[in-house]
């Protein structure tokens, strides 16, 4: 049986968590997950086996004492979305007065009238437009998600990467490993 390779022949891994389940396809692992009643949200996902084995190699490293506060797929904000104040429509504003006295509502100037022992006729309606606008998302944010975040032993924040010979020379790998090092300061760590 030939398994499903994705991009430069990375094999997903599908984890259920608690067991020693692994399965290669999402469809196998919903599946285990329906007749066992798991909740699939739990399952864990890897882009590749290294990156599974990646993933054991630092908890043991964890568990030894020499690296902390070990963290999967940490998203950084490498640009910020952007948007742009956009008109939608004018809103119609009634505006009741009675004696200079603003009231929202014709049953707040009507018992303001009995009040004050005035005419209902004394409150009058003055109809006003304002503009209504609405920020709207021109462009999404961009992100980059590190496999792997860390502290090492002399306290220093590791952003890890495991790539492979091939996807450290994709142009958006290139690209988004730049933007760290200028927006964050931070060199990612490919393994």
């Amino acid at each position: 049986m030939s398994w499903k390779r994705f991009k430069f022949g990375n094999q997903k891994l599908y984890v259920i968590p608690g067991t020693t389940h692994r399965f290669r396809t999402e469809h196998d692992a919903k599946f285990y997950c329906d007749e066992h009643g798991i909740d699939f949200a739990n399952v864990e996902k890897y882009d590749s086996k290294k990156e599974y084995d990646r993933w054991l190699e630092l908890q043991i490293l964890q568990r030894a004492g020499e690296i902390s506060g070990l963290r999967r797929q940490v998203e950084f904000e490498l640009i910020p979305a952007k948007y742009e104040r956009t008109y939608i429509k004018d809103k119609v504003i009634n505006d009741w007065i009675v004696e200079n006295v603003h009231f929202a509502t014709q049953k707040a100037a009507w018992a303001y009238c009995r009040a004050h022992g005035l005419q209902l006729s004394a409150a009058f309606k003055m109809r006003n437009t304002e503009p209504v606008y609405k920020d709207v998302c021109i462009e999404q944010n961009a992100v980059y998600t590190a496999d792997f975040v860390y502290r090492d032993k002399e306290g220093n924040e590791v952003v890890e990467d495991v790539k492979s010979e091939i996807t450290r020379k994709e142009a958006d790998y290139v690209l988004r490993r730049k933007l760290m090092l200028h927006v964050w300061g931070i060199r990612i760590l490919e393994t």
